[in-house]
């Protein structure tokens, strides 16, 4: 018999149960079954689950594809024969087609910037020979100016009399958004997994 029960523990709601197993090496290990179960029996009904397990701590890391007409363990099994490597993943990303997009045009008054001189006058008190003199200095910088551009057209009355001017505004169009070029859909095969070679970690044995 594969499976040998060492000794049983009741618990409040089920039974533990320690056991002996022959399956590479002799392992013991624990596990909890109903209270009402007999422990050899269920151990013997559910070998395969067991010794699936018990592949399972031993592979951790361990991807396993569950083979069709196979149980978990011929599973397992096929794999830690197939060299227990997990197999490469990848994954197709799609970047989606986009549509050409015209230039978003927009227009706006024309503004000429300038740099002009202005002469700016600061006043301040000094002391001169005893006397407070309110003394001016002026000097001469230079700003830079917004000048909006504008047509001056002469301006008429309804009886045709010249009665001034009328300026109208002169307009450039410019950019809002710049056009877009259409873009082909486009897919690419990245590896999301490399494939590994999972270790296999030493069996311990359960103290009872």
């Amino acid at each position: 018999m594969a499976i040998t029960i060492n000794s049983t523990r009741e618990n409040n709601t089920d039974q533990t149960v320690y056991f002996s197993i022959d399956f590479d090496g002799d392992k013991k290990w624990h596990g909890d079954i109903p209270k009402d179960a007999d422990p050899q029996e269920w151990f013997d009904a559910n070998e395969d689950t067991i010794k699936a397990q018990i592949l399972r701590k031993q592979y951790p890391e361990a991807d396993v594809p569950q083979l069709e007409d196979k149980t978990a363990l011929e599973s397992f099994e096929a794999w830690i024969a197939g060299g227990a490597k997990n197999a490469e993943i990848t994954e197709t990303r799609i970047t989606p087609a986009q549509p050409a997009v015209d230039a978003v045009m927009g227009e706006r008054q024309v503004v000429v910037e300038s740099e002009v001189e202005e002469e700016v006058s600061t006043t301040e008190i000094v002391e001169v020979d005893g006397k407070y003199v309110e003394k001016t200095t002026t000097e001469t910088v230079k700003k830079q100016v917004s000048t909006p551009q504008v047509v001056k057209h002469k301006l008429f009355d309804e009886a045709g009399e010249e009665i001034g001017e009328h300026e109208v505004p002169v307009m450039e169009s410019f950019e809002v958004s710049p056009a877009v070029e259409a873009v082909e859909e486009t897919s690419e095969t990245v590896v999301v997994r490399a494939e590994t070679v999972v270790e296999k970690v030493a069996w311990k044995d359960t103290a009872e």
